[in-house]
């Protein structure tokens, strides 16, 4: 008998936030042993946690005492997730504090016309206040689509017609020069993406992966996880569960369920509210010659970005006007997606995602090995006067030249 990936997580959770017999209840409800076995287990797990995530204890204080079950419980710690809380509590007050001083004060009236500095200086941490606590609440619930037509993602295709020979046509199309040219990332339903799609779609259907390939199964279960940027409660106990950074803790969690494949991913080491928070998953990479990949982009908020990756290039005329400067590169197509949905949030004290992603739109089949991978992206580096130098990563699985096999 093993742990659950869930059964795992909430042991670990409860050893991070100081709760040793919670831990220990945990386990022992889980694999059917007693006490001692389980403590002896527990306190295993908690010395490996120490020396894997040892950022989660570097500012604990613990005073052990027994308790009725004669396990040792710690009376005073102090886990990062309690110290992100307590810094949150603590700009709060801050913040309060600021307003209290400026509505008591004088200004000098050179802020704006026709307002004072004391407005100006309220209105903004009245603001920042407002956007600290509503990305800390638990966010509302994201309801999917009962059922969908496969007329809304699919067409009849004509006799011959390529992959190539479809988009060639697209993009040579007037209707697709005044959406480029209008910046137009809205859900494209135009009859030559749905017959993109479709062609698409029946190539991933007879694919096969190289005989060295290792297919990593996607888990089938029953019941929908509920879509909040929450990871809790035993929404994605069944699910398949891979690690993309042991360092960092970042973990992926994916499952099918109907129609749809539903993906969650924990970053514990993502803690600031803003910046860069990114999740992208990335989807038919080597499909196609000309198609690069198609991925989903989940940000700090509630919606995603949809966008298809290719190897065409506009082959009219050059570029007049700055709005047309897309015609100088390879083309990348938004609004790729109608049926992808996915939020995250800070409530449980750090970056968590969730998201789903119709598998018809999609042309992920069953039985059929598709290319999959993954990035978690974080703050960018900066330099001492706070400009860009590169990218920083809290977790990646398979890239664009290896990505990985997955089935469902």
């Amino acid at each position: 008998m093993h742990l659950t990936s869930l059964q795992s997580y909430n042991i670990e959770k409860a050893l991070i936030k100081g709760h040793k017999i919670e831990a220990v209840r945990i386990y022992r409800e889980a694999m059917k042993c007693d006490l001692a076995q389980a403590k002896n287990a527990v306190e295993k797990i908690l010395a490996e946690l120490k020396i894997n995530k040892p950022w989660y204890f570097k500012n604990q204080v613990t005073e052990s005492v027994q308790n009725d079950s004669g396990i040792d419980e710690p009376r005073k710690q102090f886990s990062g997730i309690s110290l992100g809380i307590g810094l949150f509590l603590l700009f709060d007050a801050l913040v309060v504090a600021v307003i209290a001083y400026h509505l008591t004060s004088g200004d000098d009236g050179r802020n704006e016309p026709g307002r004072n500095v004391t407005e100006v200086q309220r209105e903004r941490a009245l603001r920042e206040r407002s956007e600290q606590r509503a990305t800390m609440a638990r966010p509302g619930s994201i309801s999917l689509p009962v059922s969908i037509s496969e007329e809304k993602y699919t067409a009849a295709v004509p006799e011959g017609k390529s992959f190539r020979a479809l988009y060639e046509e697209k993009i040579g199309s007037q209707a697709y020069s005044r959406r480029k040219n209008a910046g137009d990332t809205r859900y494209d339903d135009s009859l030559l993406e749905r017959q993109i799609k479709t062609v698409r779609s029946q190539r991933s259907a007879s694919r096969v992966a190289p005989p060295s390939a290792l297919i990593t199964r996607i888990a089938r279960e029953f019941d929908q996880p509920e879509l909040d940027g929450v990871i809790d409660g035993d929404e994605w106990e069944g699910a398949t569960r891979i690690v993309l950074s042991e360092g960092e803790g970042t973990t992926l969690y994916l499952q099918v369920v109907g129609d749809w494949l539903f993906v969650a991913c924990d970053t514990p080491a993502e803690v600031t509210v803003g910046g860069f928070d990114q999740l992208r998953l990335y989807f038919h990479a080597g499909l196609l010659k000309k198609l690069v990949n198609e991925r989903i982009h989940v940000g700090r908020s509630a919606g995603v970005t949809s966008i298809r990756q290719t190897r065409f290039r506009w082959l009219g005329e050059p570029p007049e006007r700055d709005g047309e400067r897309w015609k100088q590169y390879r083309i990348n197509d938004w609004g790729l997606y109608q049926q992808a949905f996915g939020t995250s949030s800070m409530s449980s004290g750090h970056r968590q995602y969730e998201a789903a992603v119709h598998l018809g739109e999609a042309g992920l089949h069953a039985g059929i090995p598709f290319t999959f991978y993954v990035e978690v992206e974080t703050d960018p580096l900066r330099n001492e006067q706070d400009k860009f130098v590169e990218r920083q990563y809290l977790g990646a699985y398979g890239s664009e030249r290896s990505p990985e096999w997955m089935v469902y």
